[in-house]
């Protein structure tokens, strides 16, 4: 089965696999290949799959949906985090995590101070007007 993990930014991932476990909103399903088409919405959570001549790998993964038609599975989901171990998921997720936080930080900062420069110019102008200019 081929096996393609998308996000927003793109394929993640596109792997020849001979199954893939995965948490939906209906509860968990392995899919084989010669498992019925089938569409559903995944909960976020970790993706066991089982790439050809190797062994398991593992994607941390943000809500979506995934697709199974034919022998094709796509998995698009909001965000995704890949790993060969279960211990060097978890170290990912949490740099991961990390940097996310640090930035929704800085973004944050940037929005109160375009919220401020608004605020200020308003009542510039406020005053502007007032003074009759």
């Amino acid at each position: 089965m081929q096996f393609i993990l998308t996000t927003p930014q793109g394929i993640i991932l596109q792997q020849n696999i001979r199954k893939i476990t995965l948490e939906t909103l209906d509860g968990y399903y392995t899919l084989l290949p010669r498992h019925v088409d089938f569409v559903s919405a995944v909960i976020p959570g970790i993706v066991t799959y089982l790439p050809e001549q190797e062994n398991e790998k593992y994607a941390a993964c943000h809500q979506g949906i995934v697709v199974k038609k034919g022998d094709k599975i796509t998995l698009s989901v909001q965000g995704a985090v890949l790993s060969e171990t279960l211990p060097e998921l978890q170290e990912r997720i949490k740099t991961e995590f990390k940097q996310n936080e640090e930035q929704r930080k800085q973004l944050n900062t940037a929005m109160a101070r375009l919220e401020l420069g608004l605020v200020r110019g308003f009542q510039q102008l406020k005053g502007a007007t007032d003074v009759g200019i």
